[in-house]
């Protein structure tokens, strides 16, 4: 089981399939409607988390900005979004390796980028 936050640009009929699967997701929409970026992320870190989103904004967050990554991101570029694919991308997504990483999932695969903290000096 892996505990999730759902970004609120994911599909929220996603949420029910997800729970099926023997995920703990949570979304923003429902925890924080309107959340900014940086807390979305403090929430997912709080909560341990893997961010699951469509915002390309959190990899500039993380990787030039400094900010302390949650467990791990999922960025989806799949556009148009058909949730039915958003699912099947995310499910694989969440049997893959994530620890630390910022995901890229497109329909082709998977590409990861590690957390680097200690070149960074990341903040809380």
């Amino acid at each position: 089981m892996t505990r999730v936050l759902l970004d609120e640009n994911f599909p929220a009929g996603a949420v029910r399939e997800l729970e099926a699967a023997g995920h703990d997701v949570a979304s923003v929409g429902g925890v924080s409607p309107g959340l900014d970026d940086r807390g979305v992320l403090a929430l997912a870190r709080t909560e341990s988390r893997v961010l699951l989103t469509f915002d390309a904004d959190f990899g500039d967050l993380i990787f030039q900005r400094g900010e302390s990554p949650p467990p791990a991101i999922v960025y989806f570029r799949l556009h148009p979004i058909a949730v039915e694919e958003v699912l099947a991308v995310a499910l694989r997504a969440l049997r893959a390796p994530l620890d630390a990483c910022f995901v890229v999932a497109t329909r082709n695969g998977l590409r990861r980028r590690r957390f680097d903290l200690a070149a960074r000096g990341g903040r809380s």
